[in-house]
């Protein structure tokens, strides 16, 4: 049974909108100035789609994603960036095309199933999910920060979950990369400091006591406010499954020395 439906999201987070000046010319009463805006760039609403099928007497599978769309913008390029993490490289992204392509997903995501099936098939009834949700999460200085979540279940011990963030600088239309805001990435530096934040905030969570590692490295899963820099690390990058998703928060004023001077400008720091 399929389920698709549009829904308009609590959080709109719009771009300051840019503006340019015309001048107009006034016969006899000089020059006046307008103000023309550009559109602003929004997350408008989502798409919400759901199926599931019987694949087999004992084997359901269950497809849930969550996908945004946006307004503002005509950028194939940045919406190719925005949109791949969830999987989706698309001609265009309106909602329909958006449908589309999830529904595209779900038939390749059963295929894969049935493939499978052909060396396990289970013994008693179970569901196995895929489910993914792709929201904006801050929208500030012109870096948009998009969330992705994905969860999913295909037998053994437990499923898997997954967290990932991509900051994209709608200055430039491109999408940040860790380089241009740190500039200093000396290994041994950031390990210490890494580590020093990540026990400082693990302080009744227990997490530090399924370290996997016994040096914490850079990642580029990372996303940060006006006052802090956030890495986020999934379950087995650093630590146990049992640990969950580990978020490491190290506040400016702590590094910076180390990121780049156009990054410090743009943020005011």
């Amino acid at each position: 049974m399929k389920k698709i439906w549009y829904a308009v999201p609590v959080l709109l987070l719009s771009l300051a909108a840019c503006k340019k000046t015309t001048e107009v010319q006034h016969s006899g009463t000089g020059t006046d100035t307008v103000a023309v805006q550009k559109p602003e760039f929004k997350e408008s609403d989502s798409v919400i789609f759901q199926d599931s099928v019987q694949l087999d007497k004992n084997l359901t599978a269950l497809f849930e994603s969550t996908v945004p769309t946006f307004d503002g913008t005509t950028d194939k390029s940045l919406l190719d960036s925005l949109y791949k993490p969830a999987n989706l490289q698309l001609n265009g992204y309106s909602r329909s095309e958006l449908e589309a392509g999830l529904k595209a997903s779900a038939q390749q995501y059963y295929d894969d199933i049935k493939k499978n099936l052909a060396d396990f098939k289970p013994t008693f009834h179970q569901t196995w999910n895929q489910s993914s949700h792709m929201k904006t999460f801050s929208h500030d200085h012109d870096f948009l920060t998009v969330q992705y979540k994905s969860d999913g279940y295909s037998g053994g011990a437990h499923g898997y979950y997954n967290e990932i963030y991509k900051v994209f600088d709608l200055k430039n239309n491109k999408t940040l990369q860790l380089n241009d805001l740190v500039e200093n990435q000396d290994s041994q530096v950031w390990s210490r400091i890494l580590m020093d934040h990540f026990l400082k905030n693990d302080i009744g969570t227990g997490q530090s006591e399924m370290l996997l590692v016994k040096e914490i490295p850079l990642n580029n899963n990372f996303y940060f406010d006006n006052q802090n820099l956030y890495f986020l690390y999934n379950q087995y990058e650093i630590a146990a499954y049992a640990a969950g998703p580990i978020l490491i928060k190290v506040p400016f004023s702590d590094i910076k020395p180390m990121l780049t001077q156009s990054f410090r400008e743009r943020l005011s720091l």
